[in-house]
């Protein structure tokens, strides 16, 4: 069976929303017969949607706020929304869609080591942030980094900052799986992910050209 796309939690799925993981949800849902559009399914979360998601609840037999029309685990693990971001297999940036715009070691009085310890991916706030390889994730938070999230795979620590979000707190993830959105927590001068490679358990200063 091809990788499916893990669930993103409930309040992923708010007006205004915009992922491809939406477009994937709609064409499963009128795969399924459950389908409520006249145009898309697109890219962003509407009404129509969620009446959608309502349909395929109820064919599942499910009730009460269990079919109200937003997406739970137990219905999206059923309705076996394919990966849109290559789970399990390579990843070519931290934040699909979305190439480097502040280089590593670009230096700067504006950083405190007077060069930059990472690679910037600017990208609207909730962006999707996703795994680059297999791993272990643990989070934190800092005046600095603001809201991050750290991912141990092998000898490397892979540093996640500026988040607004993390679907994921602890625990296993797979290369290529959604693990945070793009913010702008911390000291930043707008969204973006601060992407940041270090030796595993590395301290700030200990970084090293952020590839995987």
């Amino acid at each position: 069976m091809p990788a499916q796309e893990p669930f993103p939690g409930a309040a992923f799925f708010h007006i205004g929303r915009r992922s491809p993981i939406i477009t994937a949800m709609g064409k499963r849902l009128v795969a399924e017969g459950c389908g409520k559009y006249t145009t898309g399914p697109g890219p962003e979360w509407t009404d129509t949607d969620r009446q959608s998601y309502a349909a395929w609840q109820r064919k599942i037999h499910l009730l009460g706020d269990d079919a109200d029309g937003i997406p739970g685990q137990e219905s999206w693990d059923r309705l076996h929304v394919p990966a849109t971001s290559g789970t399990g297999g390579h990843v070519s940036s931290p934040v699909p869609g979305h190439t480097v715009t502040t280089a590593y070691h670009k230096r700067g009085p504006h950083w405190s080591l007077g060069y930059h310890t990472g690679a910037d991916y600017a990208a609207p706030e909730g962006t999707s942030c996703v795994a680059v390889r297999s791993g272990f994730v643990r989070v934190g938070q800092d005046g600095s980094f603001g809201n991050y999230l750290v991912l141990r795979s092998g000898a490397f620590d892979y540093w996640y900052c500026h988040l607004s979000h993390r679907d994921v707190t602890r625990g296993s993830v797979r290369a290529g799986q959604r693990v945070a959105e793009v913010g702008s927590t911390g000291n930043t001068t707008g969204p973006h992910l601060h992407f940041e490679k270090r030796p595993a358990g590395g301290r700030f200063g200990s970084d090293v050209t952020p590839s995987w």
